[in-house]
């Protein structure tokens, strides 16, 4: 039998979970919470049987046990929550039948931005997780050689991360898990600071073949992968064999049947250097043959 126990408590509101699933009273109201998992979706019920859902949300028992741990636990918005914020979103979304993530997060009122200056483009000064864990870190994957390669390009432009596929969902949305943690790893420091503030759920994407992932740089076009790495701001003198290398790095066992997403760069202050003329990127791509994701972004500024 599953116990019931609280995990956070003050003059307001309770904190817990009752035989398994968690729970949130809030001055005399309960509320259930559950999820669902592909989207993901956080659903609120509260006593009458009313139910709303906040998407691009939270997993209830997870963030409870997070919590229960003294940790705590970041938004695909860049908002850091405690058990209290975490409670005070809840409660302002009850009722709302249907609600996204950042309409919710208005409870707390404006957000103080906080961005680095352009020198953060740079590959070590790009932000390192903090030895205690954190969500993010089971999901990427760090220790693959590829980064030893890419060190040796201190002057690429190009944010790389390599995610393990979770199989909560498939295709576009598969994506867009594998984009929020790597969102995670770039636009957040080891303090749980946003360096960025972003929106994933906002992203839209189409896909694309591969062919187009490595097509020649456009001269008057859209801003491609080939040439955000050959082409930054400041000239970096890589050559199309380094391009070549880097991506025999990223795809081992060759380019057939990767699956790939280029995404809208709307969502987050990441790409605002790069809206100024040089241009943004953004894409994720499938590799079957590793079962994982490779997402790359840009945005530069001279």
């Amino acid at each position: 039998m599953k116990k019931s126990h609280e995990i956070y408590r003050d003059e307001r509101y309770v904190l817990g979970e009752a035989e398994g699933v968690p729970y949130l009273r809030a001055d005399g109201r309960t509320f259930r919470l559950t999820c669902h998992p592909y989207e993901p979706c956080l659903y609120i019920k509260d006593e009458a049987g009313r139910l709303t859902a906040v998407h691009n949300s939270f997993d209830p028992c997870a963030v409870l046990e997070l919590f229960g741990e003294g940790r705590t636990v970041t938004s695909i918005t860049g908002f850091e929550y405690g058990a209290k914020e975490f409670c005070r979103m809840v409660e302002y979304a009850a009722g709302s039948v249907d609600i996204q993530i950042d309409d919710a997060e208005k409870v707390f009122g404006p957000r103080a931005k906080k961005k680095e200056p352009a020198s953060v483009r740079s590959r070590e000064k790009q932000p390192a997780l903090k030895d205690a864990p954190r969500p993010e870190q089971g999901k990427l994957i760090e220790d693959d050689p590829f980064f030893a390669l890419i060190d040796q390009y201190p002057d690429s432009v190009v944010d790389f991360c390599l995610v393990k596929n979770e199989h909560t969902a498939r295709g576009r949305e598969a994506h867009r898990f594998a984009l929020i943690w790597a969102c995670r790893k770039l636009f957040i420091d080891g303090d749980g600071e946003v360096i960025w503030h972003y929106d994933a759920g906002r992203a839209d994407a189409k896909q694309i073949g591969a062919d187009a992932l490595f097509a020649e740089e456009k001269e008057n076009g859209a801003l491609n992968y080939r040439g955000a790495f050959l082409r930054p701001p400041h000239t970096n003198g890589y050559t199309d064999a380094d391009f070549e290398g880097i991506n025999a790095a990223l795809f081992p066992n060759g380019t057939d049947g990767l699956e790939v997403y280029e995404w809208t760069t709307d969502w987050s202050e990441y790409f605002d250097e790069g809206r100024e003329w040089w241009g943004t990127l953004c894409l994720t791509v499938y590799d079957a043959s590793l079962d994982r994701f490779v997402i790359i972004m840009a945005s530069a500024t001279d």
